[in-house]
């Protein structure tokens, strides 16, 4: 007849097993998710540097200075694109530290870590910093869209409805993952 414990050394290494597989997972999740806050991170960089509206190209004191820096703050449709202008500034330097701060968190997960509970709070931490970089990143386009064609509402109105009409065509084609709609309890 066999002990108990030897019963219960037997399920632990299973689990042990299992665990180490979730965890795994996880981390290959992570190496893609790393992959794609990397190239959040470019594309706000690069939209840092080349800055809508273009750069004063005359041999004055402000060449090399933003165009749109450099409109009137009030009274005029300028000072309406300076004011997007800013916001796009702000939302695209929140967008690169979110992503810049997923790197960091995805980085750290990386080192060998034993832990399913750590290594998931990890995960769901750099997914979070992922998805509000991006949501930081569309509204930096949007606001420096606007700062550009701010003298023409029609068009700034016509490309945000055709953002919006191409984002909801394609969510309508994302499949949804089995479980996802399941109202039901698992049984435990």
């Amino acid at each position: 007849m066999r002990s108990s414990s030897s019963l219960e050394i037997k399920k632990d290494s299973g689990s042990s097993i299992e665990s180490e597989k979730i965890i795994s997972e996880m981390k290959k999740t992570m190496k893609s998710h790393m992959v794609v806050a990397a190239l959040i991170a470019t594309v706000t960089f690069a939209a840092g540097i080349t800055l809508p509206g273009g750069n004063i190209q005359s041999g004055s004191n402000n060449q090399g200075m933003s165009v749109l820096l450099m409109l009137p703050k009030n009274g005029t449709t300028a000072a309406a694109g300076r004011a997007n202008f800013e916001s796009f500034i702000i939302e695209d330097s929140i967008a690169m530290l979110l992503s810049m701060s997923a790197i960091v968190i995805y980085f750290i997960a990386s080192f060998p870590i034993k832990d399913m509970k750590t290594v998931g709070t990890y995960l769901l931490l750099g997914n979070l910093l992922n998805v509000f970089a991006l949501l930081a990143i569309v509204l930096a386009f949007l606001d420096g869209l606007r700062a550009v064609v701010s003298p023409s509402k029609f068009l700034y109105w016509i490309t945000l409805c055709t953002l919006w009409a191409s984002f909801l065509f394609f969510l309508t084609l994302t499949p949804v993952p089995r479980g996802m709609l399941s109202l039901k309890k698992d049984n435990v």
